[in-house]
């Protein structure tokens, strides 16, 4: 490993002998110290050596070391700034230490300084100074990402646009057209062609249900709809009302064990997060027993909810317990209807208000999906 360069001081004094005192000190500590004598003599070793740190004098003989201060830190850009420690005699200190500070100055010593005070002052102000330099990179890093991350949702934006018009358009004018043929040559047509038919239209329908979804999920988050106060019972009454139909061919029970909360988010929002779960109980179940979910509510802490919604169906193993929330992920390929959104859905959503989401499940004994949503 390459050590690391030393730290470069700056130490200033018109008297000679403290600048030497004070330069052995500072050299036995392990730091590269040039000396300087006055203000013009400090202003060109600062652009020679560009020293971390600069212990200067209030006294010098061309001009004042509070005056110095200023320059120094008016000509350069705050993270790049050189340290600057002003050192005062002590009968000048009150008088100099706010003035030193007004000007800039990032510590004030008043002579005479203990040897071990000295040093360990300058070894805090350099990794004070250290880590407002870490800051600001982070700070820099982090606008970058945004920036990037903002380039980004405008891709995704104008993919929706795309998809909602241009990626459907030519499917439609497909459909179309397949069902003409199919009705103008339908006394023709060989069982075989006939199945090739259903083919292109099985396929031009669920590439319609992909589009859709994935335009859903692209946009979840962007309605600009605030918060407010939503019954979770009224969201769950309303998703079963739109799989009504498909709750009562399959003999589905829904159970709400105990009245349900009220929390913070959108209505319709909520709504579709238990549409997808309800569904996913439909799709998921044993073909030799009728659905039954239950849903149930408890305090996870005063400020938080966690809602529960446990089936019995076929169940998951524990290996896909997180795979299950990634877009497009299926576990059970064409044999199950759906595009693998459901569920990657239902995460953004519950994450968007800052809560999270996960499945208890074991392989054939049925799944509980577990969100948290903030208390109203």
């Amino acid at each position: 490993m390459t050590p690391s360069p030393p730290v470069v001081l700056l130490n200033v004094d018109d008297h000679e002998a403290a600048r030497y005192a004070r330069s052995r000190i500072l050299s036995a500590a392990g730091f590269r110290v040039y000396d300087a004598g006055s203000g013009e003599e400090t202003l060109a070793l600062v652009e020679k050596h560009r020293p971390d740190m600069i212990l200067l004098d209030v006294h010098l003989p061309d001009m004042n070391g509070i005056e110095v201060c200023r320059r120094l830190k008016k000509s350069r850009q705050p993270d790049s700034s050189i340290m600057v420690l002003q050192i005062s005699a002590s009968a000048l200190s009150a008088a100099h230490a706010k003035e030193a500070l007004d000007a800039g100055a990032d510590g004030y010593l008043m002579e005479p300084v203990d040897p071990d005070v000295l040093v360990a002052t300058v070894k805090a102000l350099l990794r004070l100074h250290h880590a407002e330099q870490s800051l600001v990179h982070t700070n820099r890093q982090l606008e970058i990402v945004n920036k990037e991350l903002q380039r980004s949702n405008q891709d995704l934006q104008q993919f929706a646009f795309a998809a909602s018009h241009d990626l459907q358009e030519p499917l439609r004018t497909i459909s179309v057209f397949a069902q003409l043929i199919e009705q103008e040559m339908k006394d023709s047509l060989t069982e075989r062609q006939k199945g090739y038919f259903e083919r292109v239209l099985d396929g031009t329908g669920r590439m319609q249900a992909l589009i859709h979804d994935l335009l859903a999920y692209s946009q979840v988050g962007r309605e600009d709809r605030p918060q407010a106060v939503v019954e979770v019972e009224s969201a769950v009454s309303a998703a079963i009302t739109n799989l009504r139909e498909q709750l009562d061919a399959a003999g589905s029970q829904v159970q709400i064990i105990q009245p349900l909360p009220s929390v913070w988010g959108d209505f319709t929002n909520l709504v579709s997060v238990f549409h997808n779960l309800l569904s996913n109980s439909l799709k998921y179940r044993k073909p030799e027993s009728a659905p039954i979910v239950q849903i149930e509510a408890k305090r996870s802490s005063p400020l938080e909810w966690t809602i529960s919604v446990r089936d019995n169906g076929i169940g998951i193993a524990s290996q896909y317990r997180q795979q299950i929330f990634e877009p497009f992920k299926r576990l059970h390929g064409a044999e199950i209807p759906g595009t693998g959104i459901g569920l990657a859905l239902c995460q953004r959503i519950v994450e968007g208000y800052g809560g999270r989401i996960w499945v208890e499940s074991a392989l054939g004994e049925g799944a509980t999906f577990c969100l948290t949503l903030r208390a109203a």
